[in-house]
């Protein structure tokens, strides 16, 4: 069982069905964040969902004690985390520990920063598409019978990906400029 430790104050037993919630946040945090491109590593994200959630600042022993992995992991983890800014060393009166909060802004950041890479490749996607298609086009000049015929099925299966990338790309520019967002566009895409 977790014991938080909150910040220079002594330990103190959680209610074990809080603890337990505590528990499933950190370590599906952890998960989140290694999967998700690779932004923190687990131990990162696990560092940062508890700052997240304490009320307080943390020490690396608090953090290293309450997550029950070395001192020298959290202190690696915490100074990337830094880099990132996703953590922030505050001065706590009378102690001469470096203490941690998380910044707050991260989920916003986070999704900003998501949803920026995804357009980027779908734009990017996009672009590729165009430039296969206009080469399959001028291909299919020069070509008769079974390659002519194949070569349009080509550009054919290409169209239906610059569909699909279009549609993603047109919800993504209605939703950077705060219309509505037509998920049909996408759903059709998709399902016909």
């Amino acid at each position: 069982m977790m014991k938080i430790v909150a910040g220079a104050e002594k330990e103190k037993e959680m209610n074990p069905q809080l603890n337990q919630a505590v528990d499933s946040f950190i370590e599906s945090a952890g998960k989140i964040s290694a999967n998700m491109l690779g932004m923190v590593s687990k131990v990162g994200g696990q560092i940062y969902a508890l700052l997240f959630l304490s009320r307080r600042p943390m020490s690396l022993d608090d953090i290293s004690e309450t997550l029950e992995i070395s001192k020298g992991n959290i202190s690696i983890n915490v100074r990337m985390l830094e880099e990132h800014k996703l953590v922030n060393k505050v001065w706590i009166k009378g102690t001469r520990k470096d203490y941690y909060i998380a910044n707050r802004d991260y989920p916003r950041k986070f999704l900003k920063g998501f949803f920026d890479r995804v357009r980027e490749g779908i734009e990017d996607s996009l672009r590729v598409i165009h430039k296969c298609q206009h080469q399959f086009e001028e291909v299919q000049k020069g070509l008769g019978g079974e390659e002519k015929i194949d070569a349009e099925f080509m550009e054919q299966q290409l169209n239906l990906l610059a569909a699909f990338y279009q549609a993603a790309s047109q919800i993504f520019e209605d939703f950077y400029q705060g219309r509505d967002i037509n998920a049909n566009l996408l759903r059709k895409a998709i399902l016909d």
